[in-house]
């Protein structure tokens, strides 16, 4: 079938193919304004025989301006790998995927995904949370993370790169410099003379960086573990959306980019607790993995975890309040992980 490019081909006749039952009516709604978005994302309402569904349809960006950063990092080809080939693996919650269809050479993607708004509530990341609160989000991470722990068979998911590996290190520098100034022209009340030193030189250091974060054991990371992307159930477990980030790296690596984006921390000594808590949580499922290494590896992952609120900068308007929101709330939560784990100056 053709993939549809934009929501109006998502008609009545092509979503009676993909699903293989007869659609007679179909409304769409937009989803996913924000930070991070580089396609269309639209709630489906389908009318048919037996009444009325919903479904979540993921669209790649309509033009190639738009969809560049997307195929560039192959974000379209990582989400349908992760739902075509790791997700009957995976051992946490996540949509489940009705149709999918992704074309390497033009990058046209779809993908029909449950709609999990009825089984959870989605968070919000501008108002954050406490470490209590984030509980099952930390256990829901450790335990995907313990799935895949040293798993050698990710290496042969072409999809599936390492954080180090190219275009990944050049791509986020190249965005990082563009977008460097308009973090600092946004938000100057947070940029002080420590961290304009450190956004200064940060680009420089990414390739070094990403190798430290690859030094086995890796695991399958969800690359984007933040509260927007998680939906709490009424038994408090977590359903993950958006695997278009995945990648292979070290686990303390997504903990470190949860807490210091999503969290809202108010004592220091409460990094470490987290980090506590994700150590026993993958220690219930077998994991023992040494401290100390893991503790590095989590304050360089609070370094990695600067780079997303600035990037995020390089595509802001003032007509978007929530972008901006979210935007400063996670500079902020960074800088502040940053001088609280001291990861200003970790060696590299």
């Amino acid at each position: 079938m053709t993939i549809p490019r934009t929501v109006d081909d998502l008609t009545p006749e092509w979503c009676s193919a993909a699903l293989g039952r007869p659609v007679t009516a179909v409304a769409s709604s937009p989803l996913g304004v924000g930070v991070g978005l580089v396609g269309q994302l639209h709630k489906l309402e389908l009318q048919g025989p037996d009444g009325t569904t919903t479904v979540v349809a993921k669209l790649a960006a309509p033009t190639d301006e738009g969809r560049f950063v997307a195929t560039v990092l192959n974000m379209y080809g990582r989400e349908v790998g992760f739902y075509s080939e790791l997700s009957p693996r995976t051992n946490i919650e996540h949509p489940a995927c009705h149709y999918t269809e992704h074309d390497a050479e033009t990058q046209d993607t779809v993908l029909l995904l449950e709609d999990v708004s009825a089984r959870g509530r989605m968070l919000d990341q501008v108002a954050g949370c406490s470490v209590s609160d984030a509980r099952s989000a930390i256990r829901c991470l450790a335990k995907l993370h313990a799935c895949f722990w040293d798993d050698s068979s990710l290496d042969d998911a072409p999809f599936l790169r390492r954080l180090c590996d190219d275009p990944y290190p050049g791509a986020v520098a190249f965005a990082y410099d563009t977008a460097w100034p308009r973090m600092q022209e946004f938000f100057p009340e947070l940029i002080t003379d420590d961290v304009r030193a450190f956004g200064d030189g940060y680009s420089a250091r990414i390739p070094a960086l990403f190798e430290r974060l690859c030094e086995p054991p890796l695991v399958l990371s969800h690359g984007d573990w933040r509260l927007d992307n998680l939906f709490v159930t009424p038994d408090d477990d977590v359903i993950a959306v958006d695997w278009q980030l995945i990648d292979r790296s070290v686990g303390p690596r997504d903990l470190a980019y949860f807490v210091t984006g999503s969290i809202d921390v108010t004592d220091p000594v409460e990094y470490e607790h987290a980090f506590a808590t994700y150590l026993g949580d993958l220690a219930e499922h077998g994991v023992h993995p040494d401290e100390e290494w893991a503790f590095e590896m989590y304050r360089y992952g609070t370094m990695l975890g600067f780079v997303y609120p600035v990037i995020a900068a390089g595509a802001l308007t003032v007509e978007d309040p929530r972008h901006m929101d979210l935007t400063r709330a996670m500079f902020a939560r960074s800088v502040r992980a940053l001088e609280s784990l001291d990861a200003f100056d970790l060696a590299l």
